[in-house]
């Protein structure tokens, strides 16, 4: 079996975020961009993955440096996505499957990942690439095909000629590709561009050159692909985290009053016939029981619930709570905090230990 490793570009300064921070340690919601986009490599089974690290590189190393199957490689220049992609050439094998993902797309899913390499393998492909069909196609590159449907290449936006700015289907910055083909091509890539750049979509243009097969594999859901380069692409792509994750919720039997005022954390699991109101954050590894009431205006953080607890308007900070305990109204319960079952806490307390 091929060993599957990936490659994420994440050096870029992200110059429309118009701030100190990199790009990729902006939040979505309670977790960092290229948090998000680590998990869905490690939740697909990749064996090694490779962050390539330009802007600030020593706060993004600082953030991933918990993570063990993670190599940060710093990228001195910025050169383009094919530049970038070369810095990690030293760590990838003929017989790898190597994916290349953008650092800065939050939503993008483990699943979507293992059904994207399990495409290439199925199909026999030298490489593929994920395309999507978009109305509103500004910033995307272009999926030009032959007259036999295959992919002919890859156009960037500031490259693109008339008839090429009317495609629909555009390219969405996730590859895969065998590990042989991928050495091979790194050594053909040049500049020539406006840009003046070393671009990672003339990787598909070189294998078919040689013979090689590229696959395109259409995302079903597009949602998945949105990068983050501005302040409104970050609320944009939070609110669709937000939104999907409150679906799930509900599907599984947790009643949200008002789903559109209520926040809840990926990791949070919560249990059948809780009820959450309005104003709700609900943050980290939360587990909250069955049959609870929580909020309105109340915060968790990384804190268990047990079953049949009222949270009313307070704040849980790390901290335990039993079952058929009521919290509040305006209660905080801090840190390391234990509350034992069937406790009542009166408003207007922090509580350090109970």
């Amino acid at each position: 079996m091929n060993k599957v490793k990936a490659i994420v570009l994440a050096g870029g300064k992200g110059t429309r975020m118009k701030s100190n921070l990199p790009k990729v340690l902006h939040k979505v919601y309670d977790r960092c961009i290229i948090d998000y986009v680590c998990d869905a490599c490690e939740n697909a089974n990749i064996d090694d993955i490779y962050v390539i690290v330009g802007h600030k590189h020593e706060d993004v190393e600082a953030r991933l440096s918990s993570r063990e199957n993670v190599k940060c490689i710093y990228q001195k220049e910025q050169l383009g996505t094919g530049h970038a992609a070369m810095q990690a050439k030293d760590y990838i094998e003929d017989d790898d499957l190597v994916l290349i993902v953008n650092g800065d797309m939050p939503l993008i899913s483990s699943y979507t990942i293992t059904s994207f390499i399990s495409f290439l393998e199925m199909g026999n492909y030298d490489g593929a690439l994920v395309s999507a069909v978009f109305e509103e196609t500004q910033g995307y590159g272009r999926i030009v095909r032959n007259k036999f449907g295959n992919l002919s290449k890859i156009v960037e936006q500031k490259d693109c000629n008339e008839d090429e700015l009317a495609i629909k289907e555009v390219n969405t910055g996730l590859y895969c590709f065998k590990g042989k083909y991928l050495k091979e091509t790194f050594s053909k890539l040049n500049n020539n561009n406006a840009q003046k750049e070393y671009y990672i979509t003339d990787i598909p243009y070189y294998i078919i050159e040689k013979g090689g097969r590229i696959g395109v594999y259409v995302i079903q859901n597009p949602d998945e692909v949105q990068g983050v380069n501005s302040r409104n692409d970050l609320s944009i792509v939070t609110k669709t985290l937000l939104r999907d994750n409150r679906i799930k919720h509900m599907d599984n039997g947790v009643t949200l009053i008002d789903p559109d005022n209520t926040y809840i954390s990926l990791d949070v699991s919560i249990g059948k016939d809780t009820i959450i109101y309005p104003g709700t954050n609900i943050q980290g590894e939360t587990i909250i029981g069955e049959n609870c009431v929580i909020g309105p205006n109340s915060t968790i953080i990384s804190s268990s619930i047990g079953d049949n607890t009222i949270v009313e308007s307070s704040k849980i900070d790390r901290a335990s709570i039993g079952s058929n305990c009521k919290i509040g109204p305006f209660t905080y319960v801090t840190k390391n905090t234990y509350v034992k079952d069937n406790t009542s806490l009166s408003s207007l307390e922090e509580i350090h230990n109970k």
